[in-house]
């Protein structure tokens, strides 16, 4: 079952609650409350931070919810690179949009941004928990 979207993206934002601002605007556009689950600087470039954040899904057959994560990241940027990094039994597969490429992003300040939807346990539970 496709449970989540993870999206994370870099955008110029002065402090956390700039970001909260950001993801509650993708929240917005995705028609989902989402919640900001990370902020961090971005070392390699100051003036930019990581956000992540995650959308439910509720999806059980991968087209399906190909197609859906589709629709909605294109709510928040054009256009998306699509790949399957891992090809198997289990399904899983991303998508980046980058402003360096020529994506147009639907958010203010929002510079590159990315999803990862699988079908694998994102939250495995340690050995003997149950």
């Amino acid at each position: 079952m496709f449970e989540a979207i993870r999206w994370r993206c870099y955008a110029r934002v002065a402090n956390r609650r700039s970001a909260e601002r950001v993801v509650g605007r993708i929240g917005e556009l995705l028609v989902h409350t989402v919640e900001l689950d990370g902020y961090e600087r971005y070392w390699k470039f100051p003036d930019l931070a990581e956000l992540r954040f995650v959308s439910p899904l509720g999806c059980s057959a991968p087209q399906d919810a190909l197609l859906v994560t589709l629709q909605r990241a294109w709510r928040v940027a054009t256009p998306w690179s699509v790949s399957n990094p891992e090809a198997g039994a289990r399904h899983e597969f991303e998508g980046v949009a980058s402003s360096d490429v020529g994506a147009r992003f639907s958010v203010a300040g929002v510079e590159w941004m990315e999803f990862t939807v699988t079908d694998r346990d994102q939250n495995p539970l340690p050995d003997g928990a149950s």
